[in-house]
């Protein structure tokens, strides 16, 4: 699964968005691709099992892709480890604007803009 999700997102790997334009960037480049997914709440446990903030998931091929913490800026993607599934608990199920692909290259190079500004 990991090389199905690192050919995919490859382009987009390196960048540092916020959670939200994360979850904006996964929606849009999965349903430019035709893929099903579900755009969710979720909330990770910690390793000492205690429950962390919640985060933006996307749910695609019965894998989960961390946007990262709701309230969380210059983060990057990352795929839910198998091992961690039971961790993770869906809270409710939201709806992202979807971008096109010229959309989400011009909030790209926005971001790489203002990261140096």
């Amino acid at each position: 699964m990991s090389g199905q999700f690192e050919t995919l997102f490859e382009p987009y790997l390196g960048l540092r968005l916020s959670a939200f334009d994360n979850a904006k960037l996964v929606v849009s480049v999965l349903t430019a691709h035709e893929q099903a997914f579900q755009m969710a709440e979720i909330t990770l446990l910690t390793d000492d099992a205690t429950k962390s903030l919640k985060h933006y998931g996307v749910k695609w091929l019965g894998y989960w892709i961390d946007c990262g913490k709701l309230n969380q800026y210059q983060v990057g993607l990352r795929l839910v480890d198998d091992s961690k599934k039971p961790s993770l608990d869906m809270i409710n199920e939201i709806k992202v604007p979807v971008m096109t692909m010229q959309q989400v290259g011009f909030m790209c190079i926005e971001s790489a803009h203002f990261d140096h500004c």
